[in-house]
């Protein structure tokens, strides 16, 4: 009886230690405890939440500002496997731009900044990053995620993480010549219009309320949609309510080329939705290989960037004119590249056998004509 009179009172001892102080927050090296928060219990120590580095393989918080984030976090991630495997879904929406506080917003979730207390996203933060990006997504087929959902966060009058860009709702003129340059971005315009083509412009005039391109006759398409020979040939596009607008993209004082994503109106007008200058980087030529390829658009929020900006291009092949074998032996060790120099001059070298040969026959073939 003694010893369970003596183990019932160091039980009292220790719950007045530890839970009759006052709230206030704790580190001990690991990571930050608030004494009001819930937490399991084994024994007498605590499962605490751990401040820990962000690893450079979450893309999705990649260059958000701070470098240390709390787990678990906000979404009950318990390891950073789970955080970076749950993560990966979402890496395409910021790239989209469907609003400028995505990647805030999706971050202040999946790698919640460590602080001594727990800092949620604000409900108007979720409400305006939902009301930009929740369109885009419905038109791909994916509802807004029950996690996400806006009522679950606090007002802006607690403690929270606010929207940092004031978006109005009024449409902006500009947005044809605004659109991302990202990957995703040219997909995502490509995935919802019903022409693409590489164009010049030869120059920009206003009509009413709109801008209108004039095009330079060489054109090519990779998706025309129901555009007949004639529209293709007479193709003037028009910027809507954009007369007001500097369409800073477009340079009609040089001749440089132009990806034009748009679509045809009720009314018969070819309207913008997306230009753009013509590039030579990896992202570029990777979004154009999609474009080509017929890419999948039912995927395009599946679509991640791999660690280091894009995948790399597929091996260049060696034939076709001059410059073909070079460009390939860039990329191949330095004895394939001895052996395809032999290669090489073993090819002129039977040009020259050869060519020798035909002098040989044609001079004896005038002189048996000759005599």
């Amino acid at each position: 009886m003694n010893i369970m009179r003596w183990l019932f009172l160091l039980t009292v001892l220790v719950s007045v230690l530890y839970l009759g102080q006052p709230a206030s927050f704790m580190y001990d090296g690991i990571g930050y405890l608030s004494d009001g928060e819930s937490v399991e219990w084994i024994g007498i120590r605590p499962h605490k939440p751990k401040c820990i580095d962000i690893p450079s393989n979450l893309t999705l918080c990649r260059g958000i500002g701070y470098t240390e984030m709390r787990l678990p976090n906000l979404l009950d991630h318990d390891t950073l496997n789970e955080v970076i495997q749950q993560s990966k879904s979402w890496v395409s929406l910021p790239r989209i731009h469907c609003h400028p506080d995505t990647q805030l917003f999706l971050c202040s979730l999946f790698s919640p900044v460590c602080l001594e207390r727990t800092i949620k996203p604000c409900r108007s933060l979720c409400e305006s990053v939902k009301s930009g990006c929740e369109s885009k997504m419905l038109y791909y087929g994916y509802l807004w995620p029950e996690m996400v959902r806006c009522d679950k966060f606090p007002d802006d009058s607690d403690l929270c993480i606010q929207p940092q860009h004031n978006v109005t709702s009024t449409q902006n003129v500009c947005d044809a010549c605004n659109q991302p340059p990202t990957l995703e971005g040219i997909v995502d315009n490509h995935c919802r219009a019903q022409f693409v083509a590489k164009v010049k412009v030869r120059k920009i005039k206003t009509k009413r309320q709109s801008k209108i391109l004039v095009l330079k006759k060489k054109k090519k398409f990779y998706k025309h949609g129901t555009l007949t020979k004639r529209e293709k040939r007479k193709l003037n596009l028009v910027i809507e309510n954009g007369a007001q607008c500097e369409c800073t993209t477009v340079n009609t004082s040089r001749s440089d080329a132009y990806i034009i994503m748009g679509n045809k109106t009720e009314s018969g007008v070819f309207t913008v939705s997306y230009i753009g200058p013509w590039r030579k980087d990896r992202e570029f030529k990777r979004a154009l290989r999609k474009i080509k390829g017929d890419f999948d658009c039912s995927k395009i929020i599946e679509l991640i960037e791999q660690p280091g900006g894009s995948n790399p291009p597929p091996p260049t092949k060696g034939g076709g004119g001059r410059g073909g074998n070079r460009k390939s032996n860039r990329n191949r060790p330095k004895k394939n590249r001895k052996k395809n120099r032999k290669k090489n001059r073993r090819r002129k070298d039977r040009g020259k056998g050869r060519g020798r040969k035909r002098q040989s026959i044609s001079q004896t073939t005038e002189t048996n004509t000759s005599g």
